[in-house]
């Protein structure tokens, strides 16, 4: 990786010998050797860390998760249940499960602090908006979870999303489109509320046109795909999420290629 910093120093010394023989020789490596340090500084702050990325987003998941669940004064045993549902969803190992009550119970402490966690996970994953997605979509299945979203709970949602700057139009699109999921995967629905739910799991009414019905798919599948979003950083622990997230969106699409004809 060295040789790759070693450009400037080249046409540095180059254009210098040129311009004024030995002496612009030496000039040009020595201003080629302060370009190529900069470049060197440089991409070492723009190269994201994924290890790092993972693990603050692991952290913040569950904390955050945890923080959520006790906004209201109490966490309930369906909460409870959630947190364990999720864990068992992602198929965590012993020491994962383990990390994840911690940081859970983290949250829920009283001298936890969640605009300093917010502000790292922001400093950490700022440049990465479908893991900033997928982040708002898991903590407003910890919101919603009783089936009921209280006032205190909504201030959470609404307070990390502005410091995430996402829009309040945004979260409640989000919003619905959760409950068009929750409502797409009951067993049984009529085939009428199955097509409706569909839409929703997409963004989309039933007025949206074939064009706007591929466009969102498109979108969805990109911004949800389990392997762009490991090489980002989601935790491999959590690919599962981002799996299931795709094949709800496949099948909805399917459904609504299914109704009105679409291929």
């Amino acid at each position: 990786m060295r040789g790759i910093y070693i450009f400037g120093k080249i046409f540095g010394a180059l254009f210098g010998s040129l311009i004024a023989g030995p002496i612009g020789f030496l000039m040009g490596l020595g201003i080629g050797h302060l370009f190529d340090k900069g470049l060197k500084l440089n991409a070492h702050f723009l190269t994201p860390d994924v290890a790092l990325i993972q693990q603050v987003f692991f952290k913040t998941t569950f904390m955050v998760m945890g923080y959520i669940a006790k906004a209201d004064g109490h966490v309930s045993a369906k909460e409870i249940q959630m947190a364990r549902n999720v864990m068992l969803q992602l198929q965590l190992s012993q020491a994962q499960k383990m990390e994840a009550i911690e940081y859970f119970n983290r949250g829920k402490a009283p001298q936890f602090n969640f605009d300093a966690i917010m502000e790292n996970f922001i400093h950490n994953c700022r440049f990465k908006p479908s893991l900033i997605q997928l982040f708002v979509e898991i903590q407003l299945r910890a919101a919603f979870v009783d089936g009921i979203a209280n006032s205190y709970k909504r201030h959470i949602l609404e307070h990390m999303c502005d410091k995430l700057n996402i829009p309040r139009s945004v979260l409640s699109r989000m919003e619905s489109q959760f409950y068009a999921e929750e409502s797409f995967q009951a067993p049984q629905q009529p085939a009428q509320n199955e097509l409706s739910n569909a839409y929703g799991v997409l963004g989309l009414t039933k007025t949206a046109s074939h064009q706007q019905v591929k466009k969102a798919y498109r979108q969805q599948m990109s911004l949800h795909h389990p392997d762009k979003l490991v090489a980002k950083g989601l935790p491999e622990a959590m690919i599962k999420l981002a799996t299931e997230k795709t094949q709800r969106i496949q099948k909805a699409y399917e459904v609504i290629c299914k109704s009105s004809g679409m291929k």
